[in-house]
């Protein structure tokens, strides 16, 4: 897994947030958990409808201002509605159903290749280049 840090622009505070984002080369578009969308104010828009693994996805599209090494970039984005927090407190007689590890979106984002394509050779290959080594 590639990791690397990007701004998104928080509508709400009008500044640049910054956020682990996680590298997806099979990925059309960005994405993001619709907790995250909702904090930073995004504007919501259309559905769209996708294919993953076999099976439709319905998702709700977005417009995501990112700025990596000081250069902003404009792309679409889309809204993942996941839980925001797996650890809850228990309730009593609870059959634990929770997961060993919360879900990779709770705090971080997708970089897919809308926005890998909106940046220079040199920077594209310096990012992919994680992936053979």
């Amino acid at each position: 897994m590639i990791l690397i840090d990007v701004g998104i622009y928080n509508h709400s505070k009008k500044r640049y947030e910054l956020f682990e984002a996680i590298v997806d080369t099979g990925a059309t578009f960005c994405a993001l958990a619709k907790h995250i969308a909702e904090e930073i104010g995004l504007p919501f828009h259309e559905s769209v409808h996708l294919w993953q693994v076999n099976s439709p996805l319905t998702l709700t599209k977005t417009a995501l201002k990112i700025k990596y090494r000081k250069k902003e970039h404009y792309v679409d984005g889309v809204i993942v509605g996941i839980d925001r927090n797996y650890l809850r407190p228990a309730t009593p007689d609870e059959e634990c159903k929770r997961p060993f590890a919360p879900h990779p979106l709770s705090s971080r984002i997708i970089i897919g290749k809308n926005f890998l394509e909106k940046l220079s050779e040199k920077e594209r290959k310096e990012i992919l280049s994680y992936l053979v080594s």
